[in-house]
């Protein structure tokens, strides 16, 4: 009997657990390439000023 009450509890806990985890996960915003996105800017500005000439 008091296993069946360990596991309940424990099934509560992690139930509980993976709810809040996926509630940060869905509040998490995407990661951005920073670096990657300067790179390219510079490169469009750079051909730009190129074929303007």
């Amino acid at each position: 009997m008091a296993a069946l009450i360990v596991t309940g509890v424990l099934a509560a806990v992690s139930a509980l657990m993976a709810a809040l985890g996926k509630q940060q996960i869905s509040k998490a915003t995407p990661p951005k390439p920073e670096q990657t996105m300067d790179s390219v800017k510079t490169d469009v500005a750079e051909i730009k000023e190129k074929t303007q000439r």
